[in-house]
């Protein structure tokens, strides 16, 4: 095991889709993107399968990985996927997000049957067909293909998650506009819009949500959490060791270009952790790690494989551990906490975690 260590909680994750799904009775779609936002993708995926009813995950080689690990349930392709990996769809029955009509005739030359859901662009401008008379018969064209099986459409809210809801109430209407507007073809397709924020905020219409960070026991924004806790909990704490101890004279400097200088003696400890695991270089100077309980200022800039610490009150020793991420004594760092020192969001702090932190997975049973 290595000095960095990721610690993933399977049994928190497994309470948490509980809680989710007790809110809705509709289907819920396991977003595992990013190596699960940086968790593991296929061994939370193995754990929560029987407790959901699709994953969806941003690309090919997730999808693919998946199907390898012996992951049965459907799989949602949310982004692009290159012509080259076309023939993987049918191998691995893998469901495809359709939102143009060349891509579509691509795929249906291959002669062989591809699964998809239509993507209904209603106000996030990524991806998607736009609500209009003419897409809406691109739309049928595309379902009329004959190795084309659509058996879905769906849609991502952009700004669920704030206080204002006009900008979500108008991606429902639209979205409901496409739906009306192509009823003729859809009566048997999987329909789906919300994500976390829609879950947590609004009535789940249509027939399932995609729960990404709040299943990990994230919500989507500050405002979020405060206005719907429903007892989501952090699943995952972020773990190094003290690689070293020393004294610092008064007047010496820390790090790189000394943007730490001492004013006094101190009693400084060197973290085996930095920017390359994922530890963000813009909170040096700014943020703290937990020691035996106690918070320790980072001092000087984050390195690309260590940092350094102020430990003058704390009592310490050699391989002592340091939390980065999670609760110590009762003290607790969180992901947003760190979002905030380095201005970014959760989500980028978890899909930062580089694979040379080792991952560790707790209550592996599933009862």
């Amino acid at each position: 095991m290595d000095a960095n260590v990721l610690e993933i909680d399977l049994g928190i994750i497994k309470k948490n889709v509980e809680i989710l799904r007790s809110l809705s009775n509709k289907k819920f779609f396991a977003v595992v993107k990013a190596n699960a936002y940086g968790l593991g993708a296929v061994e939370i995926s193995k754990f929560i399968e029987d407790n959901v009813d699709m994953f969806c995950v941003a690309n090919i080689n997730e999808a693919i990985e998946l199907r390898k690990s012996g992951i049965k349930k459907d799989i949602l392709i949310l982004g692009y996927i290159h012509p080259k990996n076309y023939k993987y769809l049918n191998e691995y029955n893998i469901i495809v997000n359709i939102y143009d009509f060349e891509i579509a005739k691509e795929m249906n030359k291959l002669g062989k049957t591809i699964r998809g859901h239509i993507k209904i662009e209603t106000g996030h401008n990524r991806l998607g067909f736009k609500p209009t008379e003419d897409n809406f018969d691109i739309i049928r064209q595309i379902d009329s293909l004959e190795n084309i099986n659509i058996e879905g459409m769906f849609s991502h809210l952009s700004s669920a998650d704030e206080a204002d809801r006009e900008y979500t109430y108008l991606q429902y209407d639209k979205f409901q506009k496409s739906v009306d507007g192509l009823s003729d073809i859809n009566a048997n397709w999987i329909k789906h819009i919300s994500n976390d924020a829609g879950l947590l905020a609004y009535d789940v219409k249509y027939d399932g949500f995609r729960s990404g960070i709040s299943l990990y026991g994230m919500y989507p924004s500050q405002y979020m959490k405060e206005k719907y806790n429903v007892g989501i909990e952090n699943s995952f704490r972020l773990i190094s060791s003290i690689s070293f101890i020393k004294e610092l004279e008064k007047g010496e400097g820390v790090s790189y270009n000394h943007t730490f200088i001492a004013e006094k003696k101190m009693k400084i400890a060197t973290v085996s952790i930095g920017y390359a695991d994922g530890y963000f270089r813009i909170v040096s100077n700014k943020g703290f790690v937990l020691i035996n309980g106690k918070k320790a200022k980072i001092l000087g800039r984050v390195t690309m494989d260590q940092l350094m610490v102020d430990i003058s009150d704390i009592e310490a020793k050699l391989h002592d551990e340091v939390v980065l991420i999670g609760k110590s004594g009762e003290e607790y760092i969180s992901p947003d906490l760190i979002a905030k020192w380095a201005n970014t969001i959760s989500y980028e702090i978890m899909t930062s975690i580089s694979n040379r932190v080792y991952r560790v997975y707790k209550n592996k049973e599933k009862n």
